[in-house]
């Protein structure tokens, strides 16, 4: 620091240089530069302070709440050292598992619901009358359980609507597409080498409000089939043969080796090793619940 006036204007403490140069006591400059750092931090913390009073916090993003487009890709399977029938296991409890719901109306389990989106929107085979209440939907794995209200239902299906996530994503399962799901097959056949011939397809399903799952597995036989559903008939199902205990099954989702939802289970029959079980692509169930949304925000 240089002075511009004489020796007789010096500080006390300081001492005078030929220079004319005005120093203070050793040890001084280090003493001033760690004030001047600690003067600064405390100003930058006053910006801070500032800052964060006239500035809002990040807000999370909207949790999505449209229904899902089928797969683009992903339906090929390639089979690792595991096995065909491990690698599907895996697949299976990782892609379906967590999205899969106990449908409880007035404490009873009455259906299989499967959660489509991160907002909460649930797709079932449980026909609920028009303004039920006290339905509750319980994560099959997990056992946390939401209330729920019905969006509305159309071809066999119904719509409802999770609540009380507190602005947390919902956990959904992974569809696939039921339209490239022979082709599909073709392709996982030329990877693996003990891949089958055969289209392979997977009931899965639960019983009561148990926290397991039933993973039973089948062949896709038949496309665009019919069947009676509850006293209505139903075209363009997908027939399997599969080895299921069809109570447990119905409302369920029927997925491919990737464990993606290919079909929801609508009707089953037969006994034992040879029970046919009927599902409605996942394409069209898509569009259905797709249309009953629509319907209700535009009633609305």
């Amino acid at each position: 620091m240089h002075e511009s006036g004489s020796a007789g204007s010096e500080m006390p403490g300081s001492r005078s240089t030929e220079s004319g140069q005005v120093s203070g006591p050793p040890g001084s400059r280090s003493g001033a530069r760690f004030a001047a750092y600690v003067a600064a931090g405390a100003l930058a913390l006053g910006a801070g302070f500032g800052i964060a009073k006239v500035v809002d916090p990040p807000r999370a993003a909207p949790l999505s709440s449209a229904i899902p487009s089928p797969a683009k890709s992903g339906g090929v399977f390639v089979e690792d050292d595991d096995g065909t029938a491990q690698d599907s296991q895996t697949n299976i409890l990782q892609s379906t598992g967590p999205g899969l719901v106990h449908i409880i109306a007035a404490g009873k389990a009455v259906g299989i619901g499967m959660v489509l989106t991160p907002s909460g929107k649930v797709l079932t085979t449980y026909q609920p009358s028009r303004g039920a209440g006290s339905l509750t939907v319980k994560y099959v794995l997990s056992g946390i359980t939401f209330k729920a209200e019905v969006i509305g239902m159309d071809a066999g299906l119904a719509l409802l609507q999770m609540a009380g996530g507190d602005g947390r994503a919902f956990s959904t399962l992974v569809v696939g597409n039921s339209a490239t799901l022979v082709a599909d097959t073709y392709k996982s056949k030329q990877l693996s080498f003990h891949f089958a011939g055969e289209v392979f397809d997977t009931a899965v399903g639960t019983s009561g409000t148990q926290d397991a799952l039933a993973i039973n597995t089948g062949t896709l036989i038949a496309l665009n089939k019919a069947a009676i559903v509850d006293g209505k008939s139903r075209t363009g199902l997908m027939q399997s043969i599969l080895q299921s205990q069809p109570a447990a099954e119905i409302g369920g989702p029927l997925v491919n080796l990737n464990g993606q939802v290919i079909g929801i289970t609508l009707a089953g029959a037969g006994s034992g090793l040879d029970i046919s079980g009927y599902a409605m692509p996942i394409n069209q169930a898509l569009a259905v619940a797709a249309r009953i949304d629509a319907t209700a925000r535009h009633s609305s």
